[in-house]
């Protein structure tokens, strides 16, 4: 009995290895089957739908263009542009391969593919552009860029609060947008919007937040002043009769006064102090070390022209920090804004008139 029982579970064993080995070639057969006797695309796609999530991930690629392909030929658009976002967004369009089909639909398929490879919008970075050149601002900048790759060029637009605030055509490669910064940087929080990018009648809809995190450090504080009260009082007399008479009283809030830092009460026409102590204008170069001076010069001028010859490109990066000087109530503050860029997901969504 024992080696019977072992001779049956070692069987056992073979057929559950086999049926695990072979099912992931089973979907292919039975697609394969399905477009040689030239049932309707709906009931591949059906098919296809049904078996997806039970593939690995080498076999979705395949099977999600196949799915946009068997969608479009039903003219069910909604859905095969969604199975064809998510080829290109989640497989960065790559990874698909038909040779267990008929030779014609693998035509087809592959038309297909190339058709979408030179159109689709795919975003391959979305970042906040930073100059190369650092410069301290006594003011946050006017406007903040974001930079935008693009495997082809799209019409886009770029939403905010349900309102288009920027429009045109994105060029394939690295494309720069500007945003207003003084919305972002009122107050803490998190800001959405969304770039539309728009490809035959295709449109791809991301959601883009920026999270905007403001700190702040008082520099000089303002001296506390009580307020000026002023009352005004207009009279209305015929001769020595008050015929009418009105009063106002008017609150004056005092000008903000910074206390700066005491001066040393020297008289510095040429900026601070000489190292040395002495007088600046006394200060001179002797007539011998003349040449000297001279090469020192030269050379300290073709360093400066090779270092800003030498400037990096700009960088991009998803979090950016800017500090800046801000007048208040309280005196002279220096403020941090720190923002972080994300991408949140996409929709994709068919152009119509109706909806445009």
């Amino acid at each position: 009995m024992k080696p019977l029982r072992l001779t049956l579970f070692i069987s056992m064993i073979f057929l559950l290895y086999s049926f695990v080995t072979s099912s992931p070639q089973e979907w292919k057969n039975e697609a394969a089957t399905l477009f040689l006797q030239k049932v309707p695309f709906s009931e591949i796609a059906s098919f296809l739908e049904a078996k997806f999530d039970s593939l690995n991930d080498e076999d979705k690629a395949t099977a999600t263009l196949i799915l946009a392909y068997s969608w479009q030929r039903t003219n069910n658009l909604s859905k095969a542009y969604t199975w064809l976002a998510r080829f290109f967004e989640d497989f960065r369009g790559e990874g698909a391969f038909f040779d267990f089909l008929p030779r014609s639909t693998q035509n087809d398929l592959w038309f297909f593919l190339r058709f979408w490879q030179g159109r689709y919008p795919l975003v391959t970075d979305l970042s906040f552009l930073i100059p190369a050149e650092k410069t301290s601002n006594l003011s946050p900048p006017d406007n903040l860029i974001l930079a935008v790759q693009v495997t082809n060029s799209a019409f886009f637009k770029l939403i905010s609060e349900g309102e288009t605030i920027k429009a045109g055509l994105l060029q394939k490669g690295l494309n720069t947008l500007s945003l207003e910064s003084s919305p972002l940087i009122r107050e803490s929080g998190t800001r959405t919007f969304f770039l539309e990018l728009k490809a035959e009648d295709l449109i791809i809809r991301r959601e883009i937040t920026i999270q905007v995190n403001l700190s702040s450090e008082l520099l000089l504080s303002a001296e506390p002043q009580a307020d000026l009260i002023r009352k005004y009082r207009v009279s209305l007399l015929l001769g020595n009769k008050l015929l009418a008479q009105s009063q106002s009283t008017f609150k004056l809030t005092p000008p903000i006064q910074i206390t700066l830092p005491p001066a040393d009460g020297r008289f510095s026409p040429y900026g601070p102090v000489h190292p040395s102590g002495q007088n600046p204008q006394a200060i001179g170069v002797s007539i011998f070390s003349l040449p000297a001076v001279i090469a020192d010069l030269i050379k300290e001028f073709k360093s400066k022209k090779e270092e800003k010859e030498r400037i990096p490109a700009p960088a991009i990066k998803r979090e950016i920090q800017f500090v800046y000087l801000n007048q208040t109530q309280r005196g002279l503050e220096k403020m941090t804004a720190d923002l972080k860029l994300e991408e949140k997901g996409y929709q994709a969504l068919v152009f119509s008139l109706s909806s445009s």
